[in-house]
């Protein structure tokens, strides 16, 4: 079974994850995001902040008063002021297939997430934020020769992405429960291309691209219940995300040209439509997370937190584009589950000879994670096996207030 193998580093606000696929795609790759992105919809790991990527990816169940919880519009409401985050990413990819010999590394910087969270009272709280949603970045060939012809090649192109912009509202009726829901505006545009180039310039070459836009809501919601033991609290939480009929367009063109080795040269098009009108369908989803703490008296900050998600999406129900009136093409995807484990850790919170250290590292949070996800990615009908590994660590901003001449 194919397998990607990830490993992830974070420290504050950027994060450097480093990823193995193993027996794979085809004979030559240049990926600025993922070979694996020349499916469906793109590669859909990113708009994740480090705080969670850290812990897994899990935060359907986690209590965190100074983060906007991104997986749960319920956890809203455990913030305990406005709180304005930003983080920007470096990824570096290396993609090996062993039995072609190929060895290769991509890299890729982008924007990750921008968000504000504000809370108007101890009941109702909300967020704002943009961040990626999926996104295509790939440039896979294949080479080969024929008696009729000569030498040609096989090469598949694409870019782009989709973004989205999140509004959300949570409210607590009461301590122990907390509801929330998230409208998404999904906006973007990819650009995909197949080419069968044909390196004797006696002979015409063929082109056949298509650029997909789409414009348009998806909802979610979300619900936490949390029970006290003392100085111990149980979460529980759940998420719901609904499938979309997505308001899309594409642009089609086909046309051949002549390959001179430097540039091409446009001979005729076959076909063009200037704007198709259409849908592209999003999957439904849904998860269920479990969360147990410590807390620490008169502090904001818990002593250890563990978290376990389960999130399963379904994939079969995406559609990449279906033109008005047109054929549905079919089930192209998987549907996909995925695991994921989370921990926390304040040391001087945790052991009590640390307590009055004075040691810095002490006071500072530190964060593993793992998750396993099966599904949606597909190599001869079967689903791919994603592991991933996370730590990542947060550093206290001490501060001292000084009176007038104290130094």
């Amino acid at each position: 079974m194919p397998k990607t193998v990830r490993f992830n580093v974070l420290l504050s606000a950027a994060f450097l994850a480093l990823s193995l696929v193993l027996p794979g795609i085809v004979a030559a790759q240049t990926n600025s995001v993922s070979p694996l992105s020349i499916n469906g919809f793109g590669e859909t790991s990113f708009g994740i902040t480090p705080n969670y990527i850290a812990m897994g990816g899990t935060g359907i169940a986690n209590v965190d008063r100074f983060s906007i919880n991104m997986l749960n519009p319920a956890g809203y409401t455990n913030m305990d002021f406005a709180t304005l985050e930003m983080s920007g990413a470096h990824r570096s990819f290396r993609h090996r297939i062993t039995d072609e010999d190929i060895d290769q590394t991509n890299f890729n910087t982008y924007f990750d997430y921008f968000g504000f969270g504000f809370k108007f009272n101890e009941y109702f709280a909300g967020s704002f934020s943009v961040s990626p949603l999926a996104a295509k970045g790939y440039n896979v060939s294949v080479a080969d020769s024929s008696d009729d012809f000569g030498v040609y090649e096989y090469r598949s192109i694409g870019k782009g992405g989709y973004d989205k912009f999140t509004f959300g509202l949570a409210a607590q009726p009461f301590k122990w429960i907390s509801v929330g829901a998230n409208a998404k505006y999904i906006f973007g545009e990819i650009d995909e291309s197949n080419k069968t180039i044909i390196a004797n310039p006696d002979f015409l070459s063929v082109s056949n691209s298509r650029r997909t836009g789409t414009t348009d809501f998806t909802f979610d919601f979300g619900t936490q219940l949390k029970f006290e033991f003392g100085e111990y609290r149980l979460t529980v939480g759940g998420v719901y995300t609904l499938g979309q009929d997505m308001n899309s367009r594409q642009i089609s063109t086909q046309y051949t040209f002549i390959n001179s080795g430097i540039a091409e040269s446009a001979v005729d098009t076959l076909f063009y439509d200037l704007s198709e009108q259409g849908t592209i369908v999003l999957p439904s989803s849904y998860g269920i997370g479990i969360g147990f703490t410590k807390n620490v008296n008169n502090s904001p900050i818990n002593a250890w937190d563990l978290l376990v998600d389960y999130r399963v999406t379904n994939w079969e129900e995406f559609r990449s584009f279906i033109p008005n009136g047109g054929t549905d093409p079919g089930v192209t995807m998987l549907n996909s589950d995925r695991v994921s484990f989370g921990a926390a850790i304040v040391p001087a919170y945790c052991f009590p000879a640390l307590g009055r250290s004075r040691n810095y590292f002490v006071l500072a949070r530190y964060r593993i994670g793992a998750f396993q996800e099966v599904g949606q990615y597909q190599w001869d009908g079967v689903g791919y096996t994603s592991r991933e590994f996370s730590a990542g660590i947060s550093f206290p901003v001490i501060y001292r207030s000084l009176a007038p001449g104290e130094q």
